[in-house]
């Protein structure tokens, strides 16, 4: 079925809703924006196994009404759709600005400390019958183990599940070390500036939390200073870093043994990054579809992007056999 069928679909059961344009179609989701209910709105839909929009919903309902974080509002959903009300206050493609930068780290740290009483355990989250629910693993090593199998899984197909496993062998051999932070708290799991609205310093609106975890917000915070400021971090458009991470700690600060922890999470934050590099790769591939792409070079450039990403982590894990 084709996107724009799929959430046709996903609609049929309301009045009043129409398909305007497509807005984003990124396995393992599509995302449209639609007419709902005489408002203006966004339908994402699956289009893989891995997608979950009900437990997008149900992070999203659990947000909006548990902490004093900003989000869009639920208008209707189901196993495999979710319908939210369109939000002007989240640019598509943000200028980064230290105020901007500041913004976001209070309002992530705002989020990890307003959940924090409703969450003893880390662990998966999942929709549930009466909402939001999650797996209580035994310890974040486990939650993180899980994640790494579910990557391993996919990386299988595209020749790089042994660099995964190998990682997920890391993890086990340092269970300890990561299971020594106690805090839990819900994270976004890709809190990223395209993602988070701010206005006059602070943060007006917060998107897309298909990722969500419950775990420590260290791992949040690192996945949003990777992309954004890279492993080794150096300012970016002239903003430190250190913003980010002051503004953070400002709120709530992180717990002992943080930087330990710090190269761990790059190995299990790489699995996941090379999976997502491998799906845009397969998009563009289709896009493509034999003939001459709108960008010639974008198949190209996402796989040099997977290949050296591959590199450099199986170049991290033999220092580390090494050392």
């Amino acid at each position: 079925m084709a996107p724009e069928d799929a959430v046709r679909d996903a609609l049929g059961s309301h009045d009043d809703a129409t398909v305007e344009r497509e807005l984003h179609a990124v396995p393992p989701h599509a995302v449209y924006e639609v007419t709902f209910g005489g408002r203006r709105a966004v339908c994402k839909v699956a289009r893989g196994p891995t997608a979950d929009p009900a437990k997008e919903a149900a992070v999203l309902r659990y947000v909006g009404s548990e902490t004093p974080v900003s989000v869009p509002r639920v208008l209707a959903s189901g196993d495999d759709y979710v319908v939210t009300e369109w939000c002007d206050d989240v640019p598509e493609d943000p200028t980064l600005t230290e105020a901007r930068v500041r913004a976001m780290g209070r309002g992530l740290a705002t989020l990890h400390r307003s959940a924090a009483s409703d969450f003893r355990a880390s662990g998966r989250v999942r929709a549930g019958p009466e909402g939001m629910t999650q797996t209580r693993d035994e310890g974040w090593s486990e939650t993180l183990r899980r994640v790494l199998e579910d990557r391993a899984s996919y990386l299988d197909t595209v020749g790089y599940g042994d660099v995964a496993r190998e990682i997920l062998s890391v993890v086990r051999e340092n269970g300890e070390r990561l299971d020594a932070v106690r805090e839990t708290t819900l994270l976004h799991g890709n809190y990223l500036p395209d993602h988070v609205g701010v206005a006059e310093g602070s943060v007006t609106r917060v998107i897309d939390f298909e990722h969500a975890l419950v775990g420590p917000g260290e791992w949040d915070y690192l996945r949003t200073v990777v992309p954004v400021f890279g492993i080794d971090p150096t300012p970016t458009d002239g903003v430190s870093p250190a913003a980010f991470r002051d503004a953070y700690e400002s709120v709530r600060p992180f717990p002992d043994g943080f930087d330990r922890r710090r190269p761990l999470y790059h190995l299990v934050n790489a699995a996941s990054y090379l999976r997502a590099l491998h799906v845009q790769r397969s998009r563009l591939d289709a896009h493509a579809g034999g003939v001459e792409p709108a960008n010639p070079l974008g198949v190209e450039a996402v796989a040099r992007r997977a290949y050296d990403l591959c590199a450099s982590v199986r170049d991290a894990l033999d220092d580390r056999r090494d050392g």
